[in-house]
């Protein structure tokens, strides 16, 4: 399955690279669905990159599915990157086996920028059975995450979905 979206940008190129780039493991910082991320030790490191990839919790007390994200490909001049996502203590049944990503991003010539997001997942042969299902959530999931993304640079603060993410969250762990 592969999923390519557009997004513009009120933001500078190298702004919107700085966050998904050089911040990559702050994930947690402006995806709602995202309670912790931190970065990866270990694995390679390409030349300009700041990490080797991160780690991505689901839940907030760190249990269940995680995902581990790495850096396949890098070039910081060019402002493009490729991630394979593993999916890690996943449920038997979960009907992805892995996702990648291609990231780029470029100055738009009347002002902000053009990211470019290739979302591939690697689904599972019977996860073809719920493939109307499953498609409809990953689009709709995709494009949530593209529009945190953007509102997180634009404005500097999370999206309302992460504002009321963090709430929940909070509230839960006071109760």
């Amino acid at each position: 399955m592969k999923l390519t979206t557009t997004t513009k940008i009120d933001a500078t190129a190298d702004e919107v690279w700085e966050l998904f780039a050089h911040r990559f493991e702050d994930a947690d910082q402006w995806m709602a669905a995202v309670p912790r991320s931190y970065g990866q030790e270990s694995g390679e490191r390409f030349e300009g990159a700041t990490s080797v990839g991160r780690i991505i919790e689901m839940q907030p007390d760190g249990r269940g599915m995680k995902a581990s994200e790495r850096f396949v490909a890098y070039d910081e001049a060019a402002k493009t990157c490729a991630v394979r996502v593993e999916l890690i203590d996943a449920p038997r049944l979960f009907p992805i086996d892995h996702n990648s990503l291609e990231f780029s991003v470029v100055d738009d010539p009347d002002g902000g920028s053009t990211a470019i997001w290739v979302f591939r997942a690697a689904i599972k042969r019977w996860g073809y059975l719920m493939w109307p299902m499953l498609r409809m959530g990953m689009f709709r999931a995709w494009n949530q995450l593209c529009e945190e993304f953007q509102h997180y640079v634009e404005t500097g603060t999370p999206h309302p979905r992460k504002v009321t993410a963090i709430a929940k969250a909070s509230s839960a762990s006071n109760g």
